[in-house]
C-alpha cells in the first residue's frame, strides 16, 4: 500500500473534523495551529486547507485567517432535491429498465441505522441513512448519479449532526420510518409506494425550511 502523503493525511484529518463537527461552522482555523495539532509544516496544511476551500467546506480572508463555512438552509434543500430526484427517476425506471435491488444491502444499512438510533449514535445513523439512499440510487448501475450523491453526503451528514447536537430537545431518527417504509415497498415491488414516502419526506423538508427550522434528514 503507497504511504500518504503529508498534504492527504492533513486533508483527511481536518476534512473529518468538519463533518463531524469537531470543528464547529464559524471556527476560525489557523495553519500555524493545525501544523502544531498535527504535527508537520504549514505546507502540506495549506494544500489541505485549498482542497477543502474548493470543496466548500471552508472559505478564506486575506488577513482574517480561515472559516469553517455552514451549510446554508437553500443549499441543503437542493442538495436532498437532488438526491431525491436521482431516487424518483431510479423507481420510475425500474420496471421498464428492469433494475435489481440489493434488497440484503438496503437491509443490512436499515437495520444498522436502526440500531445507531437505539444507541442514539447519530453519526453512524445518518451515515447509513444516506447510504441506504445511495443504494437505491445504485441499481441503475449509473457511475455518474453515484458520484453525484458521494458529493453530496458529507455536507448532509455535517449539517445533520449539527442539526442534532444544537437541538437536543427536538425528536430525532425520523429517516427509520421513512427508510423502513421505503424498504418494504421495494420488496413488495410497489415502487409508486416507495416513491411517494420519499415525497412527503421531502414536502416535509420544506415545511420546515418555511418555518425558519433547521436540520433536514433527522
Amino acid at each position: 500500500m503507497p504511504k500518504l502523503s503529508l498534504e492527504s493525511i492533513a486533508y483527511t484529518n481536518i476534512r473529518q473534523k468538519i463533518i463531524s463537527c469537531e470543528y464547529l461552522p464559524g471556527t476560525v482555523l489557523s495553519e500555524n495551529e493545525l501544523a502544531i495539532e498535527f504535527n508537520m509544516s504549514r505546507t502540506p496544511i495549506r494544500s489541505a486547507l485549498s482542497r477543502l476551500e474548493s470543496e466548500g467546506f471552508i472559505i478564506s480572508f486575506n488577513k482574517r485567517g480561515i472559516l469553517v463555512k455552514d451549510i446554508s438552509h437553500k443549499e441543503l434543500v437542493h442538495i436532498y432535491e437532488s438526491i431525491l430526484a436521482l431516487q424518483l427517476y431510479v423507481l420510475d425506471q425500474a420496471v421498464l429498465r428492469q433494475y435489481t435491488f440489493d434488497e440484503k444491502k438496503l437491509k443490512s444499512y436499515l437495520d444498522i441505522q436502526i440500531e445507531a438510533s437505539q444507541k442514539n449514535d447519530y453519526k453512524v445513523y445518518i451515515e447509513n441513512s444516506v447510504l441506504f439512499r445511495r443504494t437505491v440510487i445504485s441499481a441503475a448501475n449509473n457511475d455518474t448519479m453515484l458520484n453525484m450523491i458521494d458529493s453530496y453526503k458529507d455536507k448532509v451528514i455535517m449539517k445533520s449532526l449539527l442539526h442534532w447536537k444544537q437541538t437536543p430537545h427536538l425528536q430525532h431518527y425520523s429517516a427509520n420510518r421513512i427508510n423502513q417504509s421505503v424498504y418494504e415497498s421495494i420488496l413488495k415491488g410497489n415502487f409508486g409506494e416507495a416513491k411517494q414516502s420519499l415525497i412527503e419526506a421531502f414536502e416535509k423538508i420544506l415545511y420546515r425550511t418555511a418555518m425558519d427550522v433547521p436540520g433536514f434528514d433527522s
